[in-house]
This record gives C-alpha cells, sequence and structure tokens, in this order.
C-alpha cells in the first residue's frame, strides 16, 4: 500500500505552486463572467421620515432600514454601500394622526453612476403615527403622610415646589389636570427631616417627562406624647 500512497500524495503537492496560480486564475475568470449576468439581490437600506408641521413629532416603533430588491449585473452589485443609499419621505404631522406611507421603489435614492435597479421593498408600507409636542404647568396632589414609628406622629410637612411641568404629546399630556405624590412611600426618624421625592410618571404615558423630576418634602416627627404636653 505504500508505493501506491506517495504518487497520489505527489498529484496534490508536485507543482504546489503553479496549481494555486491555476485554480486562482480560474476563480478570476468565474468571476468575471458571472459579474455580467444580471441577477437580483436584497440589501439594506436606511429610511429617513420627515415630519411636517411646528412641534410634530413620531410617537411610534418606524424601522429605521427596509430590504430593497436590486437588479443588477454582479459587478455592479457588489458596489451598493448602505451609506449612499437612502429612502427619503415626508409626512404631515397631526395630534395623534395615523398615516399610512407607501414605499416605492422610485423612492429608493443611490449615486448616479450605479447602474442598478430598484425593483421592490419590504415591507411596502409603513404607519406612521404623529402628534404635537406640548408642555404645561399641572399641580401636585399629595397622597398620605410620611410614615412614622408608632408612637410618633409626623407634622409640618410642607412640599416643594406645589406645580410642576409637564411635557411630552397633546393626546399625553392635554388630559394630565395633576400629578399624585404619594408621601405615604416616606419612612421617617425621630426628628426633622429634609429629603427629595422623585414624582413618579405612570408608564403609560410613554413620551411624558416633568421639571423638576423631584421634590424637596420637609418635616417633623414627634413622640405623640410631647404633643400631649404642648396642648
Amino acid at each position: 500500500m505504500a508505493r501506491f500512497a506517495r504518487p497520489l500524495s505527489d498529484f496534490f503537492t508536485r507543482n504546489l505552486g503553479y496549481k494555486l496560480v491555476a485554480l486562482l486564475l480560474a476563480l478570476l475568470l468565474w468571476f468575471d463572467v458571472t459579474s455580467e449576468e444580471t441577477t437580483v439581490i436584497e440589501y439594506p437600506v436606511p429610511l429617513r421620515i420627515a415630519v411636517e408641521g411646528r412641534d410634530m413629532i413620531i410617537t411610534n416603533e418606524v424601522p429605521s432600514e427596509v430590504e430593497v430588491s436590486f437588479s443588477g449585473t454582479g459587478r455592479e452589485l457588489l458596489r451598493l454601500d448602505k451609506e449612499s443609499l437612502a429612502i427619503y419621505m415626508a409626512v404631515q404631522g397631526g395630534e395623534n394622526v395615523t398615516t399610512v406611507v407607501s414605499l416605492d421603489p422610485q423612492n429608493v435614492q443611490r449615486p448616479a453612476d450605479l447602474d442598478v435597479t430598484p425593483i421592490a421593498v419590504t415591507p411596502s408600507q409603513v404607519r406612521i403615527v404623529t402628534d404635537r409636542f406640548i408642555e404645561k404647568t399641572v399641580p401636585l396632589q399629595t397622597i398620605g403622610m410620611p410614615v412614622a414609628d408608632e408612637g410618633y406622629q409626623v407634622l409640618n410637612v410642607r412640599v416643594e415646589p406645589r406645580r410642576v411641568q409637564v411635557r411630552g404629546v397633546t393626546s399625553e399630556v392635554r388630559p394630565i389636570g395633576s400629578l399624585a405624590l404619594d408621601l405615604s412611600q416616606l419612612s421617617r426618624d425621630p426628628g426633622a427631616f429634609d429629603v427629595r421625592l422623585e414624582i413618579a410618571i405612570p408608564e403609560s404615558l410613554r413620551t411624558v417627562t416633568v421639571e423638576p423630576d423631584s421634590v424637596r418634602i420637609r418635616g417633623t416627627v414627634v413622640r405623640v406624647r410631647e404633643i400631649e404636653t404642648e396642648e
């Protein structure tokens, strides 16, 4: 068996350099032929949506990219570069308005010297929800009192400021008449206290922010017996 193994090994190793050059030339020839054939590929293209109208914003999730089918020769398709491609669309904004935007292959912007043809966009439509960004001032509505140990009482509670500014889209900000401030989540030791409490915003209000986002709470915790003595 050893006598036959050597010629088989020599077949792969003899003139290895020439064989590699021949293989490389064959690959280059194959690439040159196939790169001139017309084919179709899908390629990601950035999607840019502009909202027209004062203080208008998009409130829903919109894909940052879409898949575009391009037709062209292999040589040209290899030149596709996401940085030089884009779909730009504009929508007229409105207060809590939904618009369906159709994406057409003709909307694909690409370099003038790139000889490829966009033939399809996936998805072919996107849903855009717009709303106006507004702000207003609302009062804080306190709930409960800071908690003290048994036999103690919290006195002279002061909240500063009593009004805050809320910002967000119209559909969320307009119904807000006040914001709740739950003081019962504070547990204080005897004596004077001066703390800050963060203003909680309901999770359903996705765009709403508050300024300031916390308030100052001051007061005193005393024994109930001390209060009776003073009386």
